[in-house]
């Protein structure tokens, strides 16, 4: 805890730091891991299929060559024969080599267990909606783990799906009532009747009150 305050700048919440201090950014923050959350349902599903296909490749792997070690496995003489072969270069690059990194689980999803169950978050979405809250406004949001509360991936949502409310989308309109419908195209008449009724007065009465007129030419506009 001393350690990560010290690291870390003094203006941050203590809340913060407690999380800081159990979740290390460099194992856990979406700066360092680069993970992704998929956006759709039908992303979510072809990543669960693929990533169930390389768990079942892998424990074909381990299950086909650990038959073949009880198959075929050498003696001591030929371990260290084959071990005198190899050069000092080549075992100085497999020392070198750096093993792959592996992230611990991410406690803002869902863990699946060895026995295919689901389990939930350690960290429900309202506090996950809170540290983010509180990292934003501290500028540190990038180190705390991939959410679905995070700012980053409400944009890309925002992007994908829009405002997701219905009629706002391109080439949609909002159905309404009746009278929101009708509203416009009345009012656009009412309008016609109102400027043009100086000279149906003037035909009116130079016609003698209402004579040659049909009902088809008053215009049906009833008043608020």
């Amino acid at each position: 805890m001393e350690a990560i305050a010290a690291a870390t700048p003094p203006q941050l919440p203590a809340r913060l730091l407690r999380f800081f201090a159990k979740y290390p950014p460099q194992l856990y923050g979406a700066k360092f891991t680069q993970q992704t959350i998929p956006l759709t349902k039908k992303e979510a599903k072809l990543r669960r299929i693929s990533q169930a296909a390389e768990e079942e490749e892998q424990k074909a792997l381990r299950q086909a060559q650990a038959e073949g070690q009880q198959l075929h496995n050498p003696p001591a003489e030929e371990q260290q024969q084959r071990a005198a072969q190899t050069s000092p270069a080549d075992q100085d690059a497999l020392a070198s080599s750096p093993p792959q990194q592996k992230f611990p689980p991410n406690p803002f999803l869902p863990i699946k267990t060895s026995g295919k169950r689901w389990l939930s978050p350690r960290i429900g979405l309202r506090r996950q909606a809170e540290l983010f809250k509180l990292a934003k406004q501290s500028g540190v949001e990038a180190l705390l783990p991939v959410s679905r509360k995070s700012t980053e991936f409400k944009q890309q949502r925002l992007l994908l799906h829009g405002l997701r409310v219905r009629g706002t989308g391109e080439g949609q309109k909002v159905k309404g009532h009746k009278w929101e419908r009708q509203h416009d195209e009345k009012m656009e008449e009412r309008y016609k009747a109102i400027v043009n009724m100086p000279a149906l007065v003037r035909e009116w009465q130079a016609r003698g009150h209402g004579r040659g007129f049909k009902k088809e030419q008053f215009p049906k506009v009833r008043m608020p």
